[in-house]
Parts: structure tokens; C-alpha cells; sequence
């Protein structure tokens, strides 16, 4: 019977420490295809060679596999890139325990694959849908057959890519994703930090943003999983580890729409007290219904993608939706009283000090004072992006890894520098713009702290309303126009217009 071992490299615990979802969907496959598995998490690792050597001299594999979910933290101006870490806490100490076959998969792979191998000088990725993909390799590896046209498969030697198959696509996404987290991972280190239960609805997206990488991972178009087995496999979860929070992360989880009030009804029918949340709501496609069905759900927050609140921007970032969208997003959402984190994204094509301004205006204008605006500065070009291409066609030399390092956009108009001066000047203003990633770095202690508080008061609040306290704390006893003054000396103040006077 082969053996596989999967490793989750992801260590990165902001804004909290996310369970490895799509590698126990790899897990359950490959046990369901009768192999042995053994997942090791070094998410909470304080010794990762350790427990790597360890892992590969009790369990012997056959294959063993890493899952990378990051190439960097993707924030623009202030990236950190993130394979370096892997390479040198995971990749580099499995090549050194283990001789057989070392494959990589997971969102990043997906969208540099040839580049990954180059910079991990690895022989074998698969991208796209990692359970079937995963499952033909050690069949094939098993049997001593060729991997050339294993599903997915991108093969290196020689120093260059020799063979790239397209990215695998699972024919059945209504078979349970996950049958156990318990099987495979402690989830209740996660529970500690009040990380969700990750589910999809849907798998790819049909959208264009000038950004995004979605499709390119998952593909162009929407395969929906069916409503009963959704709510099923939330049911199963919940109840194994008595963890009540749950995260939708589809692309875009109201998108179709149809489908999202399905899931919904779907839940409300079997009646479970959770607290939901998702990472992606997309305001072209926020009605009155939907909220409602939410709210009746179990809704206790939502991530909301508007990136900008400026029609030409939205444009220049090929959204389907205005800024009229936007504000009538907010509306319905304060009005069913459903705390949302707002996302922007400035740096866009076209992007200027007056549509700085402007996005600033509508965006605080529609979260109101007491949801959180998370605002990133730059954005960063991923192979394959709408705005890659577009750079790539500017200037041939724009990159010299094909995008592997972060490579960011820098809009003719306005630099980042002078756009974060604007959302810094902003944000003293108001209490609920953080900027990422320079205010959303918690220790992980504080982060515990916070949630067993909210534990002990019974609320449903999310986290983050306590840091919008703290900092509305700051406005009241003058703490926050000290650090006015002290952010005006270091950018060689004073204030150069009255829009920079604090009020």
C-alpha cells in the first residue's frame, strides 16, 4: 500500500492561524483511494526539521508532498515574500531526510508553478484541483509508471521545465471534501485562536479582476458543489470538533447569487447555531434577501471586497461593480446590523491623489464608524494577472523570475508613497482604517487574550472591534494626536494643507 506524507508549510498566524483546509481535502482523497497517509502541521512547529525527520523515519513514504499556500503576504508596498522561509524550514530539511519523490501543490503553485520548482530546485508540482492530482501521482509512482501526463503535472530537470500539463479539475466536487479534521490535524491549537472551519461552496470564478489569480488557480468558470452536501459537511465538522465558526472561502460567496440563498436556506433548514463568517463578498450582488438569509444563518461578520469606492478606479481594477454599489452595499449591511471588514486596494491603473480621496470619502462614508477598513497600498502582479501581462507588455524586463518575487504596479499619476501619506493622514482621522499589514500584526498572545474575553462575555463580536476601540480609546485621551504630531516630524511636517489638519 503506498505511502504519502503532506506537509502544511504555511506558518503564518495573521490575522490568524489558518487550518490547513485544502491539504486535509487532499488527505481524505488520497485515504479514500486506499493509500496510507500521515500529515504533519508545522504551522505551530517550534522545530520543523525535527518533526519532519522524525515524520519520515516512523512513517517511510513513498511520495511526500507540500502544500504552500503563500508565495508572499501580498500587500503592495511593504510585501514580504515568504519561500524563502519555506525553503528553508521545510523544503531544504525534507530533501535532506527523504531521497523518493517530493511534490508541491496548493494555491501559490497554482500560479507559478515552473517558477517554484526553479527557486525549491524540485522535480515534480501539480496544479489545479491538488485531490485527484495528488492521487494519480502516487498511483503512478506506485506502479513505476511515467508521470508525463499524470493530470496537472508540471516536471522539471535539466535546470528547466520538461513537461507542463494543464491544471487538473476534480470531476465530482459533491463528494465530501473532508471526512475528519481530527484525523489529520489539532484542530483545537486553531480553536484557541478562534480560527473558522473552512468551506467551499464553489470552486473557480468567472470575474476579471486586473489583480486577481483566482481563475487562473481554480479556473474560469464557476463548478457549484451541491447545497445538501455543503451543509452536510458543516454539520460533520462542527460537530466533531464543537468549533461553532465557519468561514466561506469561495472567491466570491454571493456570486452567484442563486446559489449563496441556496446554501443559506439550505443551513437555516438544519437549524445549527453557528457564528459565519466570509472572506468574499462582492457588493455587485448584496440585496435585502440575501442579508436577511444571512442574519437568520448565523452571520456574525463579513469580509467585504470593494477595494475602491471610485468609479474610475473600480474600472481600472475591472470590477463589475460602481461606487453607487458600494453605498448601497454598506446601507443594507448596517441596516441588518452585520459587522464587515471593508478591503481596499490602492495603486490601481489610473490611480491619482483625487481618486485617493475620493475612494477614502465613499468608503468611510459606507462602512460607517464601527466597521473595520482594511487598506492596502500597492498592488502586487502575479503571473498571470490581467495587470502582469499589462506590465509584461509595457516592459519585457519587468521581471527577471516571471513574477515570482513580488513585483508591484506603480501607477503613472501618484507614487505609493504619496498614496499612503494620504491613508495615514486618514487614518488619524478615523479610528477604523487600519493599514496592512502595519496595523494588523498581533502577537498571538493578544489575540488569545482578546478571544477569551469575548468567550467570557458571551459576545459574537468579531475580534477586531476591540482594536477599533483601542484606537477610539487613543482619540479620547490624546494618544492619538501625540502620534499625529510624531507622524508629521517624521515625514517632515507640518501639515501641507488643511485637508492634513487633524479636527
Amino acid at each position: 500500500m503506498a505511502r504519502i506524507l503532506l506537509l502544511n508549510s504555511n506558518r503564518c498566524k495573521q490575522p490568524w492561524p489558518v487550518m490547513p483546509f485544502g491539504l486535509c481535502c487532499v488527505a481524505t482523497a488520497c485515504k479514500r483511494a486506499g493509500f496510507q497517509v500521515r500529515l504533519v502541521d508545522l504551522c505551530f512547529s517550534t522545530n520543523c526539521t525535527r518533526d519532519i525527520v522524525r515524520a519520515v523515519d516512523t512513517f517511510q513514504p513513498d511520495v511526500a508532498g507540500v502544500g504552500i499556500r503563500n508565495i508572499d503576504t501580498g500587500n503592495g508596498l511593504t510585501n514580504r515574500f515568504m519561500l524563502d522561509e519555506v525553503s528553508r524550514d521545510v523544503v531544504q530539511p525534507l530533501k535532506a531526510a527523504f531521497s523518493g519523490p517530493i511534490v508541491i501543490g496548493g494555491p501559490a503553485v497554482g500560479i507559478s508553478a515552473e517558477a517554484m520548482l526553479d527557486f525549491f530546485d524540485l522535480e515534480y508540482a501539480v496544479r489545479g484541483d491538488g485531490e485527484p492530482a495528488i492521487v494519480e501521482l502516487v498511483r503512478r509512482v506506485a506502479a513505476k509508471q511515467s508521470l508525463q501526463d499524470s493530470p496537472g503535472i508540471v516536471i522539471r530537470g535539466e535546470g528547466k521545465t520538461l513537461h507542463a500539463m494543464p491544471p487538473c479539475r476534480a470531476a465530482d466536487l459533491d463528494t465530501p471534501l473532508i471526512e475528519s479534521l481530527g484525523q489529520y490535524i489539532d484542530y483545537r491549537r486553531y480553536a484557541r485562536y478562534d480560527s473558522p472551519i473552512q468551506i467551499q461552496t464553489k470552486r473557480g470564478c468567472a470575474l476579471h479582476c486586473s489583480y486577481c489569480t483566482y481563475n487562473r488557480i481554480e479556473g474560469h468558470v464557476y463548478r457549484l458543489r451541491d447545497v445538501e452536501q455543503v451543509v452536510d459537511e458543516i454539520e460533520r465538522l462542527t460537530a466533531e470538533t464543537g468549533i461553532d465558526h465557519v468561514e466561506f472561502v469561495d472567491s466570491t460567496f454571493n456570486v452567484p447569487l442563486d446559489h449563496a440563498k441556496a446554501v443559506l436556506r439550505a443551513l437555516i433548514r438544519k437549524g445549527l447555531r453557528l457564528r459565519l463568517r466570509t472572506m468574499g463578498l462582492n457588493p455587485c450582488a448584496v440585496d435585502e434577501e440575501l442579508l436577511d438569509l444571512m442574519k437568520t444563518a448565523g452571520f456574525a461578520d463579513v469580509d467585504l471586497g470593494a477595494e475602491s469606492g471610485c468609479n474610475e478606479t473600480l474600472s481600472g481594477l475591472g470590477k463589475n461593480f460602481g461606487a453607487n454599489d458600494v453605498l448601497q452595499a454598506g446601507e443594507l449591511l448596517r441596516r441588518w446590523n452585520i459587522p464587515t471588514t471593508w478591503y481596499l486596494l490602492f495603486g490601481a491603473p489610473g490611480e491619482t491623489p483625487e481618486t485617493v480621496t475620493e475612494s477614502l470619502a465613499t468608503i468611510t462614508q459606507a462602512a460607517g464608524n464601527n466597521n473595520l477598513i482594511c487598506a492596502g497600498i500597492g498592488i502586487r502582479a502575479y503571473k498571470g494577472s490581467p495587470i502582469a501581462e499589462s506590465m509584461r507588455r509595457a516592459n519585457s524586463q519587468c521581471s527577471e523570475d516571471d513574477f515570482l518575487r513580488p513585483v508591484d504596479y506603480h501607477p503613472e499619476r501618484i507614487t505609493l508613497e504619496e498614496i499612503k501619506r494620504l491613508v495615514q493622514l486618514a487614518r488619524f482621522q478615523h479610528p477604523n482604517i487600519f493599514i496592512t499589514p502595519d496595523d494588523q500584526t498581533f502577537p498571538l498572545f493578544l489575540q488569545a487574550l482578546g478571544v477569551f474575553l469575548l468567550r467570557v462575555f458571551g459576545s459574537r463580536q468579531p475580534i477586531w472591534k476591540w482594536f477599533i476601540l483601542l484606537r477610539k480609546l487613543e482619540m479620547v485621551l490624546g494618544i492619538n494626536r501625540v502620534k499625529y504630531w510624531l507622524w508629521l516630524l517624521r515625514n517632515k511636517g507640518p501639515a501641507t494643507s488643511k485637508q492634513e489638519e487633524l479636527s
